[in-house]
This record gives structure tokens, sequence and C-alpha cells, in this order.
């Protein structure tokens, strides 16, 4: 998150963009081959991490020795077009996880939009997820944000990610952990000021992570998803709102 905004991605993520919307498999450990074998590109500052593998999981060990960030990026093969909506699910268990800061992660995902001002990235812990915002006055510029509490440890958990009308849900397994409006990284420099951009990995020098992961896609969000995104992010605001008041 911090140095990520320092690699160049314009040779490493040189592809283009085009069709229709349509459920696309991303990334599937299944098949037996690492993300680069799958279209994936691997961002990576210091040392190589440890990745492999086995019984259909992805495994990534960012604790190595000078192991600062390592993941891997894809510029989507559809627009994502963070108005009309889309989804990304994936699967994914946290073996362990540091950070050294409160507003740092060892493992995230990122999503930037058609409109690289449109953007989220789910930072995530043992025992929380949460979404930072961009605060130029603050000395790590990307601030912990919304945030709940779950234990991401306990076993292979398939999340879902819906996008429409500038607003985000995560959910998993039919509940709703996180909501709320689109953030804009884009003063944090590359990748954030990529279009259609996504990551999975360790992206900061303070936190590491093990990880295993099953499978990424993305589909469009079923209708009417993004009428009821909207209504369940306000009512979720609201419901914030007044517990603040109180």
């Amino acid at each position: 998150m911090t140095m990520l905004h320092r690699l160049t991605l314009a040779a490493a993520l040189a592809c283009g963009v085009a069709g229709p919307a349509a459920a696309a498999t991303l990334y599937d450990a299944t098949a037996g081959t690492l993300p680069t074998a799958q279209g994936w590109t691997t961002l990576a500052i210091g040392a190589a991490a440890t990745q492999g593998v086995a019984g259909g999981l992805y495994t990534l060990d960012t604790t190595g020795a000078g192991v600062s960030y390592f993941g891997n990026a894809l510029v989507s093969p559809q627009p994502l077009n963070t108005a009309t909506g889309f989804q990304v699910s994936f699967s994914l268990q946290l073996q362990g996880e540091t950070h050294s800061s409160a507003n740092r992660a060892g493992f995230s995902l990122v999503v930037v939009g058609a409109d690289p001002t449109k953007a989220v990235e789910l930072d995530f812990w043992t025992s929380d997820i949460w979404v930072p915002y961009y605060d130029a006055t603050q000395a790590d510029r990307f601030i912990h944000g919304n945030d709940v509490a779950i234990d991401t440890t306990a076993a292979l958990r398939t999340y879902t990610l819906t996008v429409a009308n500038q607003q985000y849900l995560l959910s998993s397994g039919g509940s709703t952990l996180l909501t709320g409006s689109m953030q804009d990284y884009t003063p944090g420099g590359a990748p954030y000021t990529t279009p259609n951009f996504l990551f999975f990995g360790d992206d900061s020098s303070r936190g590491t992570s093990v990880s295993s992961l099953g499978f990424v896609s993305l589909s469009p969000v079923p209708e009417p998803a993004p009428a009821a995104l909207l209504a369940a992010g306000l009512a979720l605001l609201s419901w914030r709102r007044r517990r603040v008041g109180r």
C-alpha cells in the first residue's frame, strides 16, 4: 500500500480491457498453477515470497526475511464500471498475519474501477477486515477506516464484493460484513491510478501474512442488486449515525 505506488505497471500490465460483461474466472487454484500461469503479474519489492499450489489452494507466505511487498496484479478483462456494477468473489483463509501499524495489513485485495477515483481496498487481519481511506495530512496516508470483527483464520471462506452505484458491499455466507462508498486512492499514485486494476497479496512492508486462496472470479451484478446494494448501504449508514448520536 505504501510502496506499490512506486512500481511501474505500464509494461507489466500492458493488456487491454474489452468485451461485454460476463462471468469470468480470474484465478482457479484447482488448476494446479500459480497466478502468473493464469494471466496475473507478480508485483514485488525485496526478496521473493514463498508460494505454491497444493490441494486446490494457492498459498502465499510473505513472512520470510527480506520480503517487503509481494502479490499478484491483473488488469481486468472487463471494465469495472462502479456505477452499473460488478461482483468480485474469492475464497480466502489466513493462517497468520502481523502488522506493526494499525493502518497496515499483511494481506489485501485491491479493486480499482474503470474510473480510478472509485476504488476499494480490503485489508485482512486475523480478527478483522477493514477498508482504508486516504488522508494526505496523516503520515501513513492510508488510514484504517470502516471495519468488521471476523475470524479470518477459522476456515476457507468465500467472500463476495459487490460494487454498484459507487458503493461497495462485502458479504460472506449470506451475511453483510461491510458496506460504504468507493474510495479515491489516486493521490497515492500507481497502482491506484491504474483503471480496472485488481491485486491480491501483501502490499505493505509493515505487514506479513500466510494466506491460502482458492479462486477469484468476476461477474455482473444480478438484478436488482444495484438498488438493493444502495438501500443496504444507506440503511447501515443511518444505523451507524443513530448509534453515534446515542
